[in-house]
């Protein structure tokens, strides 16, 4: 299925991509756009991508009914009901996956966060990299008005990419939620607070670059609020198995969610 998602939307991409070089007279655009479709021909077809560890219908199926699960053509709404059956709309979270990990790996850690009476809304990226949907987030704030307090999150890539997106619309947001991942563009001086977590085993994320970004977040106790996770590692923020690369966790990946979503119930003062 992943594969046949990935080559849909390279032919797509690659459609776009040869109309626009039939049409174009620069000559460096031409030699740009043929490069641009031999990566993407490389990257769409030699990545490896992470599948979800865990049965998402079976999944969906053994939940309680307080939680509704609806799957968009582009993202997966996670909606929390009260006991009258309406939803929550004070606060809602929108959410970029990690690099080639499929959306549906960020399930189980979403719906800890729903269970929390916050709405979550996980994007469905093209070819599983959120910098081929940068501009995703605008369209919740308009599907979901009654929505009344919006958080960006994201893991690795995504939330370097959520962040990216947060920087130039800082005034429709509360905050932001980084996984693993820091922010390179300066959102230090935007009026948003900014939660960063990490486990004490993750061997992907680069460590040198998390502290030399840090300067473009909010100073600690001035916005910017740090959790370490004793004995987490990269890849347990979501539920895809081991990812290459990555330390091995001290704890199970569903308690480095369960810490993750009380961090991020408390950050928000859910709870």
């Amino acid at each position: 299925m992943i594969i046949l998602s990935m080559t849909v939307t390279y032919l797509i991409i690659s459609r776009n991509l040869i109309l626009f070089y039939i049409n174009m007279k620069n000559k460096r655009l031409m030699a740009a756009t043929v490069l641009a479709f031999f990566l993407l021909t490389a990257l769409t077809f030699s990545c490896k991508s992470y599948p979800p560890s865990f049965n998402v219908e079976k999944f969906y199926t053994e939940s309680d009914d307080t939680i509704d699960f609806i799957e968009d053509k582009s993202y997966i709404a996670l909606l929390p009901k009260n006991g009258a059956g309406e939803y929550y709309t004070e606060k809602g979270i929108i959410f970029y996956p990690g690099g080639l990990v499929d959306y549906h790996a960020y399930i189980p850690l979403l719906t800890r966060c729903a269970e929390n009476k916050t709405a979550c809304f996980i994007v469905k990226m093209p070819l599983n990299f959120a910098f081929m949907d940068k501009q995703a987030a605008g369209k919740f704030l308009t599907l979901y008005p009654e929505i009344n307090n919006w958080y960006m999150a994201g893991h690795s890539l995504g939330g370097a990419i959520a962040a990216s997106y947060i920087s130039r619309h800082a005034k429709d947001f509360k905050g932001l939620i980084l996984l693993a991942a820091y922010s390179t563009h300066d959102i230090s001086k935007k009026n948003l607070k900014v939660l960063s977590l990490y486990g004490s085993n993750d061997k992907v994320l680069n460590l040198e670059h998390y502290h030399k970004y840090q300067k473009k977040l909010p100073a600690i106790g001035s916005g910017l609020t740090e959790i370490i996770i004793n004995g987490g590692n990269h890849a347990q923020f979501a539920s895809y198995g081991n990812q290459d690369g990555d330390g091995i966790a001290d704890i199970s990946a569903e308690e480095q969610q369960s810490i993750t979503a009380a961090e991020i119930a408390s950050w928000m003062e859910l709870k």
